[in-house]
């Protein structure tokens, strides 16, 4: 029997526009826009496992020229609010899931992508949240499943884990739960996954 559904978040309930995020946070702050995009290249798995947190971000903006009289922070959150999609009819699902059903986000997650989510209060739309920057665990890591599920106090069988990644969904499969592979923005196609899944929604 399925106690606890856990999406991932980026590619399944938000979609950002990157390029754009980069290139208007690098010009308004001073910056060449090919710099913020390699460094988030250069520096993704870093940022995801924790292992760069905020501060540290900010500073490599600034020592990279960034204007030392701004607000870093207020200038990404602004440009990262604009070029954010929100998948306000899927939260909605959610919100008809933890009627009956535990619902929980496992998510690669930067701390920079971490204080946009936390504007929008997404993770209020859940039971708990693990997240890969202050876990320093990330998808594909049977590791980071594994606390999904001691968090979550259930067993693998009881798991159905959903996110836009097939290799994401395959780990979670050969550990036991059931799998979704999420195709951005098709909520119809997730809702039949589910009730095939013996899912009453």
């Amino acid at each position: 029997m399925i106690k606890t559904i856990i999406f991932d978040i980026g590619g399944v309930i938000t979609e950002t526009n990157f390029q754009a995020l980069y290139t208007d946070f690098a010009k308004q702050a001073g910056l060449k826009p090919e710099f913020v995009v390699q460094y988030h290249k250069d520096k993704m798995n870093d940022m995801l496992l924790g292992n760069i947190n905020l501060d540290q971000f900010w500073q490599d903006m600034r020592k990279a020229g960034a204007d030392p009289k701004l607000d870093l922070q207020a200038i990404w959150i602004e440009v990262g609010l604009k070029n954010l999609a929100i998948n306000q009819e899927l939260l909605m699902i959610i919100e008809k899931l933890r009627k009956n059903y535990s619902v929980g986000t496992l998510t690669n997650l930067t701390p920079s992508r971490q204080i946009l989510d936390e504007k929008i209060d997404l993770f209020s739309h859940f039971d708990y949240a693990i997240l890969s920057c202050l876990e320093h665990l990330k998808k594909p890591d049977p590791a980071f499943y594994r606390l999904a599920l001691k968090v979550a106090s259930v067993k693998p069988e009881e798991v159905i884990f959903i996110d836009d990644k097939a290799v994401c969904v395959t780990t979670a499969e050969d550990l036991g739960m059931k799998g979704l592979i999420y195709s951005y923005p098709d909520n119809e196609k997730l809702v039949a996954g589910l009730r095939n899944l013996g899912i009453s929604i």
